[in-house]
Parts: structure tokens; sequence; C-alpha cells
């Protein structure tokens, strides 16, 4: 009897995958390991590979002959634009099933035709037409428009997240937005083979036309040479300091647009009058972000900060004012829910650890084994936010954890390590967060971050000192430590409401 497999569309540590499925068999396993970039996903219990034409032409050569390949949830137009080229990939393989391609259009899709005697299992995708989601984050709206046919069943899913409006003059559906929300239907309507096409809100074409006419201008004047030295030397002196590679490259960027603005003027001719000019003319009434103007600030301080200019102030110049949001934090029994949702092991001691030290999403990526110190029960964690180590304990109940997960796993170098070896990655951290938090239910707009605020508000309820709390979190200054006494609940419940004092019926 022929072996079979079946090729399947999922969606896995952050893209769509080509699924290989089949029951546990030696010679199928030593094909799939063939398949360019193929891994085992213990979350699927599957072989999958890149999502890509290249790849399912590579995956119906290897397996042609060896076993019956069931392409049928497969939507066609994921792979192949034309009836030409997907004839092309069809070739690479001996299926028995008959293909009817339908005519060309903007939604094509496949049916497939079985012998007689068999059920046809054909999945549904391509029977909906993409849903079009517009994130406006000014207003705090997401706009989802059905761009012909839909279930009526997505409104009812739509409802879950909230309040939801429907304009019957623009045919739009109007829900408050949030990143969860966004990424929670997104999820669905991909699961259910829709297309989702995820538009962000655009600057307003006057401004931005403004913004690219100004660029290009400026863009167009040289550097000065005096300017280009003094920049060179400004660049070697953040290297000796150790400054990251990316910060480097973000004021790098910055300080060549304020010195192409100035082309023709020497560095040390620049003063506090001509930075507010620049500031006045080239971002205020440009309009742009209060974060893009204090790069350009931190920038321009840092590089005369190092030349020692005698006519630039650095007290004169100002940063702009920034709201300061509280940070969102999650109650004790929303953090049991999410660690129950999380199914895989790997996973769940990520979020555990994250939650139980208090660490960033690229402080735990970047654990070695060798940082785990079990005879003093702690942790170190290298080179953390400013390159600053530090020490934190670890709960008896994580080790135990530990030592079970790197039995079962048996990581090399890191604690978290990837399909093919080498740390996690952060978008994959940040992947499982959303994952479980969907499936806890939770429907509050957070990032991985908060179990970071989640360990400190409640470290701060227990009755833990800020000062302590400041040294476990890594913080520099107690000031950033301070903001969790206004999100922590430990004083609140001894708040007797004046409304006590007063009779109402």
């Amino acid at each position: 009897m022929k072996k079979k497999i079946s090729l399947k569309r999922i969606f896995h540590h952050g893209k769509w995958r080509c699924a290989i499925v089949f029951p546990l068999d030696d010679e199928l396993t030593a094909i799939a390991r063939m398949v360019d970039g193929s891994a085992w996903s213990r979350t699927n219990s599957c072989w999958y590979a890149d999502y890509n034409e290249v790849t399912l032409k590579q995956i119906l050569r290897l397996f042609r002959g060896r076993a019956d390949i069931d392409i049928s949830s497969i939507a066609r137009k994921e792979f192949a634009k034309d009836e030409k080229s997907f004839s092309r990939i069809k070739a690479e393989t001996d299926h028995s099933e008959k293909i009817t391609v339908s005519p060309p259009g903007p939604e094509e899709s496949i049916s497939i035709e079985r012998k007689a005697g068999k059920a046809d299992t054909s999945a549904s995708f391509g029977a909906f037409d993409p849903v079009k989601f517009t994130i406006n984050r000014r207003d705090g709206r997401l706009v989802i428009k059905f761009t012909g046919r839909y279930d009526r069943e997505w409104i009812q899913e739509m409802k879950l997240t909230g309040k939801v409006f429907f304009n019957k003059d623009t045919k739009e559906w109007l829900l408050p937005w949030s990143q969860l929300t966004v990424d929670s239907l997104s999820d669905y309507f991909s699961g259910r083979g829709v297309n989702v096409i995820v538009k962000k809100s655009r600057v307003p074409e006057l401004i931005q036309g403004r913004r690219d006419e100004h660029r290009s201008e400026i863009n167009s004047r040289e550097i000065g040479v005096k300017a280009l030295e003094g920049i060179e030397r400004w660049r070697v002196s953040l290297e000796e300091k150790r400054y990251s590679k990316r910060t480097i490259e973000a004021y790098l960027s910055q300080i060549k647009i304020f010195f192409r603005y100035y082309s023709n003027r020497d560095p040390e001719d620049i003063n506090d009058q001509d930075i507010s000019y620049f500031i006045e003319d080239h971002i205020l009434k440009l309009g742009y972000s209060a974060s893009y103007q204090n790069v350009m600030i931190s920038a321009i301080k840092l590089y005369y900060s190092i030349t020692r200019s005698r006519k630039v102030s650095m007290g004169s110049l100002e940063r702009p004012r920034r709201s300061r949001a509280l940070p969102k934090v999650l109650s004790k029994e929303e953090v049991t829910k999410i660690f129950s949702s999380t199914r895989n092991a790997k996973h769940k001691l990520m979020l555990w650890l994250i939650y139980s030290c208090g660490l960033r999403r690229g402080e735990v990526i970047n654990i070695k084994l060798s940082d785990l110190d079990r005879e003093r029960s702690i942790l170190h964690i290298r080179e953390g936010k400013g390159k600053t180590d530090r020490m934190v304990p670890v709960s008896p109940k994580i080790w135990e954890k530990i030592s079970v997960y790197t039995k079962s796993y048996c990581p090399v170098n890191y604690l978290f390590e990837g399909q093919g070896g080498g740390k996690y990655s952060v978008e994959s951290v940040y992947s499982v967060f959303k994952q479980s938090l969907r499936r806890a239910g939770i429907r509050k707009d957070v990032g991985v971050h908060c179990l970071r605020h989640s360990y400190a508000t409640h470290l701060h309820e227990s009755g833990l000192d800020i000062r302590y709390i400041q040294e476990l979190l890594g913080h520099k200054s107690s000031r950033t430590t301070e903001i969790y006494t206004h999100v922590s609940r430990r004083n609140l419940f001894s708040i007797r409401s004046p409304i006590e004092d007063i009779d109402i019926e």
C-alpha cells in the first residue's frame, strides 16, 4: 500500500509555513529532512518548510513516486498567480487528482475532483474575498471592511473584542484599535483561509508631500568637509565609549541630516539659534513626532558635547514634553491563566522566567546555560539594558522546571534555542505571548513586557521596598521604579471614600 502525505498551510513562528503531515515513518522522515529549510514542529507534530512556490516544487519532486500527496488544503493563489505557473508546479508530481482551475481573476482558487468512490475533503480556502484592516492609531480606531463574500459568524467574533459600530454609508465596521484586537482577528480570518490586508493610517498627503520635497532637497546637498571630518571623529568616539551599533547608526543618520541642512556652514560656527531654527523649520513645521525630535536633539547634544563647541549651550537644547503612561499590569489570576494556556514546555518556561525574574524580552533569549547558578539559586543577567549586569533570585519551583526542560530539550549553549540552534528570536517570544494571551481569553492590549511590569507591581503589593525592586529590575534611577507605586493596590485598600459619609438611596 502506497504511503500518503498531506500538505497544509500553517502559521508557525510568525510566518506562514508549508506543513508536511504523515504518520511516523523513517523513509518519509528522511525525505522531509532533505527539503530546504525544513524543521520539526513540536507544537504541530509535523515537519514544515517555507511556504512558497519553490519549496512546494521541491517537496513534490522529492516525494514523487514515494507517496500519494494530498494538496487539497493548499490555496492555489498562495503559490501561483496564473494557470501556466500552477501547471508547472503540478507537473512535478504523479498526483492522481484532476485539477480544475477557475478563470483568471483577483481571487483565483482551485477545486479538486477526486476519483469516483472517494469523498471530497477539499478545504474551503479561497471561498471568501479578502478582509481589509485599516489601522488609525491617532484616533484609536480599527476599520474592517469585507470586500465581497463573508460569513456572518465573523461579525459575532468581532463583537467579542468590544464595542462595534457599522457605518452603512461606507459599509465598514469600526472597532476600538488595539494591537491585541488586530492580532486576534487577523489570526481568526487567516485561520479560515481568508486573505487579510492590513493598512496603517498614513500621514496626510499634504504633509507627506512637504516632507518628501523637503527631504529630497536636503539630500541633494553635500555635507561640508569639516562636518565630515567631525562626524568621523564623533563616530570613533561613540565606538570607544561602547555605544550599541543600533544607537550609533541612529545618531549618525540624524546628525547627517542636520549637517546637510547647514551644508555651507562650519560646525564650529553653528550656535543655539541655528539649532532652534532647524528644529522649527525641519521638525515642527513638517509635523514629525516628539520621539523623532528627541532622537535628533540627543544626536546634536552628543556631537557638540564631544567636540566641545563654545557656541552651543547644552542647557538651551530642550527636549519635547512627552506623555508618560502608567505601565499596563495583569492581575495574578490573569498571569495564571496565561501560563495555563501555554502548551509548549519551552514556551511555558520562557514566560515563567520573564514573570518570576522580571526579565526583558532580550534578556530571556540571551540566557546561557553558564548563567544559571543552581548552588546560589541565582540567574546572572549579562549586559542588560545599558550594558549593565545584575543578579536575580530564581524560585525553587522554576529550578525544578529548568531541570526537566534541559533534560528534555538538551540545549547546547543558550537556554532557549531555535530549531536550527542559536538563541531564540525576540519576535518568537512576542508571538508565544500573544498566542497564550488569546487562548487565555484576555483581551487587554498588552505586550510581553507587561509580565515584567506585573512582577514589579505584585512585589510592591506584597510589601517589598521599592529600593529592592529597583535592584531586581536593573533600573539606574529609583524614579523609574517609583512608577509602580501608581499602579500598585497596596495602599489603595486603606483609602476610605468620602461617599461613605453620605447617605445614598
